[in-house]
């Protein structure tokens, strides 16, 4: 048995390792179809439960474990049927892109080192395609949470009077800033505006149309009527596309009345914003570039491993404005051979930072705009053919209209009140993803509960999507006969 591994391996144990984690990932994505679409591990995690080890093992044990308890048990997100959340399929390309950013082991707050000119490059090429000015700036972050979160920090230094930095959010005699968001904003938004000293209180929430949109004749009202009641009217947060109907806010409205109101416009484009890529698409998001700034994931639409957000400000220096902290040991004189074109750790919270860019970077030089555009616009239209399909089945009732690539429906015989409808579909989700069929997520629209399925993979085929409603209208009849 091979003896355990020290630190400094020799190039060519390297490569021999490299190859038995490639074969092993390999191996798994070839059976991604013949695992469930969710790897619940259930009564098999008694494995994980041991004492930290004292003593090594060979790598070869270590990954013989893995291969049998860790590779059979994923999210999920590569299988054809995983739907229940906006979970994208890795791209083969940013796995790899993975390996030599972890091997470069590049710690990104600045300098004059690749991985800062490749995620600056990645910046500048994520606000393109958002459609903002070449001036704009940017950084990659862990996902859409933090890239929200990022961009209501720069919102809230550049709208909050006094200097919010020194005093905090609760100076005497300052009016509370308010944040508007539609009824169907993601609750990264809520978490932000609790994180950075708001309050949930001052956090508006807009109810929306029968399209799950923004209502901005209420928007307009809310904003009057804190203005009446002495409050800060400060920042509007549009939805590019929802987590839980893909609908996107009327964004050229919302532009016009922060630009006649003073308001920050921030788009949550965490989900949709990567369909601008797509000349085709790029209508349904007229109004994004006029935003202040923009959240984007490249690990949902551009098929980019977890994890990989991007928050995006119009205005070069805002960010810095809401994160620079001089530190002594890192400052770089203009002669210094170190300094770089960015320091990204003034233009986010965190110091140590990943190698994130790389997988971005790479996926576009080696697909291009155009693969992406036509992948995306390929989930838009199952989305379509998933909704077109329930018209010849009277049971099935969708619950709103399919903007981007996802679809909410529900099972509806006849002679069932709300309560028991909704006690219903939830069954039906639980047991299809019990069964390991499909893997599904309910939502709640409107005090309906739907089910929601989310298309944002590269394998999924009309076939996978007929045989989800076969599954769902059986198994809801069964159940009907169970009780």
């Amino acid at each position: 048995m091979p003896a355990p591994l020290g630190f400094d391996l020799p190039s060519d144990e390297v490569r021999r390792l490299g190859r038995l984690t490639v074969d092993a990932a390999a191996a798994h994505r070839d059976s991604t179809e013949e695992r469930p679409p969710f790897g619940r591990v259930g009564e098999q995690a008694a494995v994980f439960d041991e004492p930290l080890p004292e003593e090594g093992l060979p790598f070869e044990e270590v990954l013989g474990f893995v291969t049998r308890h860790v590779l059979p048990h994923p999210f999920g997100n590569s299988h054809p049927r995983h739907f229940a959340f906006i979970d994208a399929t890795p791209d083969p390309i940013g796995a790899l892109a993975e390996y030599l950013a972890a091997t470069m082991n590049s710690n990104c707050w600045g300098g004059d080192h690749a991985a800062i000119h490749v995620e600056d490059r990645v910046v500048k090429w994520m606000a393109q395609l958002v459609g903002l000015p070449s001036g704009a700036e940017g950084i990659v972050t862990s996902g859409g949470s933090m890239a929200n979160f990022t961009c209501l920090a720069a919102a809230r230094r550049a709208q909050a009077p006094g200097d919010v930095r020194e005093e905090g959010m609760g100076a005497q005699g300052v009016p509370r800033i308010v944040v508007y968001a539609s009824d169907q904003v993601h609750n990264c938004v809520d978490k932000a505006v609790d994180v950075l000293g708001i309050g949930w209180r001052q956090l508006r929430t807009i109810p929306t149309d029968g399209r799950f949109r923004m209502r901005i004749d209420l928007l307009k009202a809310a904003v009057a009527e804190d203005r009446r009641r002495g409050l800060l009217p400060a920042i509007v947060v549009g939805s590019a596309g929802t987590v839980n109907t893909g609908a996107i806010d009327p964004l050229d409205e919302i532009a016009d009345l922060c630009r006649q109101e003073g308001l920050w416009f921030h788009a949550d484009g965490a989900y949709g914003a990567m369909a601008a890529v797509s000349h085709q698409l790029r209508p349904l998001f007229q109004g994004l570039e006029r935003a202040d700034s923009v959240a984007a994931d490249p690990h949902k639409w551009l098929y980019v491993p977890y994890a990989a957000g991007v928050a995006l400000v119009r205005e070069p220096g805002r960010l810095a404005a809401a994160f620079h902290r001089p530190v002594a040991y890192l400052d770089q004189d203009p002669d210094s051979p170190m300094r770089g074109p960015v320091r990204f750790n003034d233009r986010g919270p965190e110091l140590s930072r990943p190698f994130r860019a790389l997988k971005v970077w790479m996926g576009l030089k080696v697909h291009g705009r155009r693969a992406y555009a036509a992948r995306i616009e390929n989930d838009v239209a199952l989305a379509r053919f998933l909704a077109a399909e329930m018209d010849g089945r009277p049971d099935l009732e969708p619950l709103s209209e399919p903007v981007l690539s996802i679809v909410t429906f529900r099972y509806r015989p006849p002679g069932l009140d709300e309560t028991a409808l909704g006690a219903l579909n939830r069954r039906i989700v639980n047991r299809l993803a019990g069964a390991g069929r499909f893997a599904l997520a309910p939502t709640v629209l409107k005090g309906r509960l739907a089910i929601r399925v989310c298309i944002v993979n590269f394998r999924t085929t009309r076939r996978d999507l007929v045989a989800l409603l076969d599954e769902v209208q059986s198994t809801g009849r069964r159940l009907l006969q169970e009780a």
